[in-house]
């Protein structure tokens, strides 16, 4: 299973800070009699520099380390 980068997210923590939080997707991949076949599976979340994020609900975001939460202007994912 690995990772697949999916796009990022900019917010506002509730400290005043710009934060860019990164999606990555887990994908299995296995053979088949038809070749190839990926699957998607959860996404999860992380800092721009590294560190685990969780979500909250579409719009609001925290970082696990610190408990700063971030709020997105505009989800996309």
């Amino acid at each position: 299973m690995a990772d697949k980068y999916v796009g990022k997210i900019n917010g506002v923590g509730t400290d005043n800070v710009l934060y860019v939080i990164n999606i990555y997707q887990d994908e299995t991949v296995e053979r088949s009699s038809h070749g190839m076949v990926r699957h998607e599976g959860l996404k999860h979340y992380e800092m721009q520099f590294g560190g685990e994020v969780k979500r909250i609900s579409e719009t609001e975001y925290e970082v696990v380390s610190t408990g700063v939460r971030v709020i997105v202007n505009d989800p996309q994912r």
